[in-house]
């Protein structure tokens, strides 16, 4: 009964603090899901805006990829789009990229090749990315990777954001494991949700556009080290709430055909790690109140039950938190992953939300490990 239970008796002091713990993470919890990742269900797909016909420059730097230009280069030399070109920069490769390259150049004369040689060595991304940048005909850049495969409108649908600066868009993972999409699809609600919010920090790099410009203005960070996503630290720099824009249409969205094993998927994130250390003050740690309120949301919630086993109004008062979250969390997902073209990923989301908790975990450990075996 109600009038039985006593808040401040001192054997209930503790599961106080456990409910006033579990109401704050449930807050922060909600905030997220209603106010970040739900604006990335809500952009409209199937409403296409007028796209422009300004000419573009896509640049995509390739290493050992052979495999996949004979792929992508048809894809994307064969754009429905009245005027632009593909500067492909070849980094050293030790395959027969190169040949591919030539080969294709003869059939296409909107295709440029710059070839880096460092005997045997192998440049650093930002030098690599800044090549083709100079190389630029034109001064609106669109940046692809070798393993992304867009459709044949895929730039006429990115240019209806070109009344933006910068404009970002959403990397399909097709060719990995579930776990692993999933990871790429969460990360992708923050980085979108944020944009679309008017507080963009960062962009993939994988399929983006910008302004020539801005990397005159900015260039690389000088900063950088092997380690860092070199696009991530450039878009940070770059991006303000009124320079950005998001699009979503289905044709603006491209399928990656990377191959990542858990082990590389780790130190990917590490890189991402890394690379926040150098964005600027504000938006270091968007991620870690999610990440941070969920754990504990999770540990106050089975807390809380079982401390209050013997108070039923209280037991429900918990399974309703627990099972409007829930219900929240399946609404978002729902309309999010149907924005992003993601199918069959709903049940395989809602265990990645409990049990990412310990990977990324392990991954910061992982990084604080190296840091002090670094300092050694």
């Amino acid at each position: 009964m109600i009038e039985n239970f006593d808040f401040w008796n001192t054997q209930n002091i503790l599961l106080w603090a456990v409910l006033s713990l579990m109401l704050v993470s449930f807050t922060v919890q909600l905030y997220y899901y209603l106010f970040i990742f739900r604006k990335v269900g809500l952009k409209q797909r199937k409403k296409k805006p007028e796209h422009t016909e300004e000419p573009v420059s896509v640049i995509i730097c390739v290493r050992d990829e052979s495999h996949n230009l004979s792929k992508i280069l048809p894809l994307i030399l064969e754009q429905d789009y009245p005027e632009y070109e593909l500067i492909v920069v070849n980094d050293n490769s030790s395959d027969d990229s190169e040949e591919i390259l030539k080969l294709a150049q003869t059939q296409y004369r909107h295709l440029q090749i710059r070839n880096l040689i460092a005997n045997g060595s192998v440049h650093g991304k930002s030098v690599v990315l800044g090549v083709g940048i100079k190389a630029a005909k034109y001064d609106r850049l669109v940046i692809t990777d070798a393993a992304c495969r867009p459709s044949a409108g895929w730039l006429k649908s990115v240019s209806t954001g070109f009344d933006s600066d910068i404009v970002t868009g959403y990397v399909r993972y097709s060719a990995v494991g579930k776990p692993l999409r999933i990871a790429n699809y969460y990360e992708s609600l923050f980085r979108l949700g944020y944009a679309l919010n008017r507080k963009p920090y960062t962009a993939s790099g994988e399929n983006d556009s910008f302004r020539r410009e801005l990397f005159f203005e900015k260039g690389f960070n000088p900063m950088l080290r092997k380690p860092e996503k070199v696009e991530q630290v450039f878009f940070n720099s770059v991006m303000n709430r009124k320079n950005t824009s998001v699009v979503l249409l289905s044709d603006a969205i491209v399928d990656s055909e990377k191959v990542l094993s858990p082990g590389k998927w780790r130190l990917e994130c590490s890189g991402d790690l890394f690379s926040k250390r150098l964005f600027r003050r504000g938006v270091r740690h968007v991620k870690s109140p999610e990440i941070v309120s969920r754990a504990l949301f999770y540990l106050s919630s089975v807390a809380a039950i079982i401390l209050s086993a013997d108070v039923m109004y209280l037991l429900i008062s918990i399974a309703g938190a627990i099972l409007l979250r829930l219900t929240v969390q399946i609404l978002i997902f729902v309309s999010t992953q149907k924005a992003l073209g993601e199918r069959k990923l709903l049940m395989h989301t809602l265990l990645w939300d409990f049990y990412s908790v310990i990977i990324y975990l392990n991954i910061a450990l992982l990084i604080r490990h190296r840091k002090t075996i670094r300092h050694q």
